[in-house]
């Protein structure tokens, strides 16, 4: 019970105790995400800092731009009188791993790796390294990081880590809440940010962060602020924002996030509407709309159809709650159609 509430912890934290409990096993990993990991400069160096933390003996070094691993291990991590010694009849992994004499032996080896083939090549080294090093020998530690979500085939003596596993909507959506928190806002304007940024930044909290700083002006356009800070802004590490989602689909987030939000509202509402006027309605039962439908409880009917006795003068209302009927009718209608309300809109439903 124990092991399976374990494997069940999620979250940036969880995340980040997991690599590091593997690395002071001395297991070698791959760390694979769909997108940009969050200030991954801090995460790194948390990770450094937990395992220097209890293994002070292996030092961190970063690696870039190797696609011929065993080669690049050889010429940085082998003295030439050592590297004069490398036959072809041995692989670099095998001449390596039977090698006691190098200071390889005694790193954590941070990986950055730019392509699938690449990532298939270090998968190869490292694998038949931990193979070919003998046990209760000093063991050089590899982690492997790919931003790819191609599938990632499971390799002896490496394991996965995948960020997406770790960090899910629920996740984003606890981060953008206790972002939006702080705000002076009503509380479901906070909470309608919090869900709107999850929804269309989806995995990159640094952007949906960048995006909350500007909440004002994100509640009123999404695109137009993403587009900016993907121009102006630079994330944690220094690196440009990228964001590859296209207008429409940025327009069904926002139409998604209404959906679970403000819908709840409009029905909200109504239920109280037709509570308040229940004598009024249930004298004009049945009740049979357009589209044939009959209406036996008057906790049933709908928007469209109070409206309309409203209007015909079957329901008596002031000037404002008749507009304030409608208004909400309308913008039921709006959602059930696929559109998405301006957020001035939703600011009148929720006085």
């Amino acid at each position: 019970m124990l092991e399976l509430a374990r494997n069940r912890r999620r979250g940036a934290e969880s995340f980040v105790a997991d690599i590091s409990e593997s690395l002071l096993e001395e297991k070698s990993i791959i760390l694979q995400s769909s997108s940009d990991i969050p200030w991954r400069s801090r995460m790194v160096g948390v990770i450094k800092e937990k395992v220097r933390q209890q293994n002070s003996s292996k030092r961190f070094e970063f690696i870039a731009d190797a696609d011929d691993p065993g080669a690049y291990i050889l010429r940085e991590y082998c003295k030439p009188e050592k590297r004069v010694l490398y036959r072809p009849s041995k692989t670099y992994a095998r001449f390596l791993a039977e090698s006691d004499d190098i200071v390889f032996h005694s790193r954590y080896l941070w990986v950055t790796v730019k392509s699938d083939t690449e990532l298939e090549a270090w998968c190869g080294f490292v694998s038949e390294y931990v193979r070919k090093r003998e046990k209760g020998k000093e063991t050089a530690v590899f982690i492997l990081e790919r931003q790819s979500d191609a599938h990632v085939s499971s390799r002896k003596g490496i394991k996965l880590y995948s960020f997406d596993d770790y960090m899910g909507e629920y996740d984003r959506i606890v981060f953008s809440t206790l972002a939006s928190s702080s705000l002076k806002e009503k509380t479901f304007i906070k909470s309608y940010l919090a869900e709107l940024a999850a929804n269309v930044v989806e995995n990159d909290i640094e952007l949906c962060a960048q995006c909350l700083m500007r909440y004002k002006d994100f509640l009123g356009d999404p695109s137009e602020v993403i587009r900016e800070v993907v121009l102006n802004c630079l994330r944690s590490d220094g690196q440009k924002f990228t964001f590859t989602k296209s207008l429409e689909s940025v327009e069904h987030c926002i139409w998604l996030t209404q959906i679970r939000t403000i819908y709840p509202v409009i029905e909200e509402f109504r239920e109280d509407f037709v509570e308040r006027h229940a004598a009024a309605i249930q004298a004009q039962l049945p009740i049979n709309s357009t589209y044939g439908e009959t209406y036996t409880d008057f906790r049933d009917v709908e928007l469209g159809i109070l409206v309309y006795m409203a209007g015909s003068g079957r329901l008596c209302l002031s000037g404002g709650d008749y507009e304030r009927l409608k208004m909400y009718k309308e913008a039921r209608n709006c959602l059930s159609h696929l559109n998405t309300l301006e957020f001035d809109e939703i600011e009148k439903l929720c006085l």
